[in-house]
């Protein structure tokens, strides 16, 4: 199934998280810096780099402890794909979002997601930020492959 990537604006990423740009050096504090999640555990930001894979998915994961913050390093836009906290990912809720370089996203605790993911053949890195143990107890999956499905982001 086909799914259309929008651009990524703060007003339209709310139901799933926050998009954080730069502040400058010396700015306090606010609204627009990321609210996070990170008391349920030790925070980890590391650097995590991704094979190319393309901009399909048949998996979409949410994480219930945190939230996660990740922002791509260079100059490449790249795609993730989400569903509110709280629902079933469906083909109804999904919606795709390119990224573009400057930016990093934060996730809401419980919001489902797919990627990052990227064209061409080269590796992304990534910086995350997320718990320690993140990707070993708090790393929750819908399959859709047994229902027959397979996403492909279509880009902006």
């Amino acid at each position: 199934l086909l799914l259309q990537a929008e651009e990524l604006s703060p007003e339209a990423f709310a139901p799933f998280g926050q998009v954080v740009g730069p502040s400058e050096d010396g700015h306090g504090f606010g609204a627009r810096d990321a609210q996070l999640v990170l008391d349920r555990g030790t925070p980890r930001l590391y650097i995590m780099r991704l094979k190319a894979k393309g901009l399909g998915f048949s998996r979409i994961t949410h994480h219930a402890q945190c939230t996660q913050c990740l922002g791509g390093l260079g100059d490449r836009p790249w795609y993730m794909a989400l569903a509110p906290p709280g629902e079933t990912p469906c083909r109804a809720n999904l919606r795709a979002f390119r990224v573009p370089p400057g930016v990093f996203i934060k996730m809401e605790v419980g919001t489902w997601h797919a990627g990052p993911l990227f064209e061409g053949e080269a590796d992304f890195d990534f910086y995350n930020l997320e718990l320690s143990d993140t990707n070993v107890n708090d790393h929750h999956n819908h399959e859709f492959r047994p229902e027959g499905v397979h996403f492909e982001i279509v880009p902006v």
